[in-house]
């Protein structure tokens, strides 16, 4: 299984050190599976990083976070496709999500990967995505 992380989930592993959060993903990295970021999740990391006062303290720790990881995943053609359907199906349906949620959404779906989140609402309505919340993870296995 690959798993991208969204950023909600990034800045609480971070922010709050939250350790139940970090033995999931260390045990389902045991069990072989992929954890990555999408480029997406790192530009926002990155850029919440350098809007704080201790520009170089906070990318220390996105830096940190990031090696613990599989890779960094670059957004591509085929996301970019999911992407556009991902709007279109939105604006049809008059409602829209946020840019940076429907290209994340598109990626996780271009990869056939598994997104984990702090709140599905922030995905919500997003045709084929395949979608786990930390609360839902925390009782047992994806």
């Amino acid at each position: 299984m690959l798993v991208l992380l969204s950023p909600d989930i990034c800045r609480h592993i971070i922010l709050k050190r939250d350790e139940v959060a970090l033995t999931i993903l260390e045990n389902w990295s045991g069990q072989g599976d992929e954890i990555m970021l999408s480029a997406i999740t790192y530009a926002e990391l990155v850029a919440g990083a350098l809007q704080t006062s201790d520009k170089g303290k906070h990318m220390q720790l996105v830096k940190a976070f990031c090696e613990r990881l599989d890779d960094i995943v670059a957004w591509d053609g085929n996301a970019v496709d999911q992407y556009t359907e991902i709007q279109m199906r939105a604006m049809q349906a008059g409602s829209t999500p946020t840019m940076n949620n429907a290209m994340l959404a598109a990626h996780a779906i271009s990869l056939d990967a598994r997104l984990l989140c702090m709140n599905r609402k922030h995905f919500a309505g997003i045709e084929g995505l395949k979608l786990l919340e930390l609360e839902e993870v925390q009782e047992g296995p994806a």
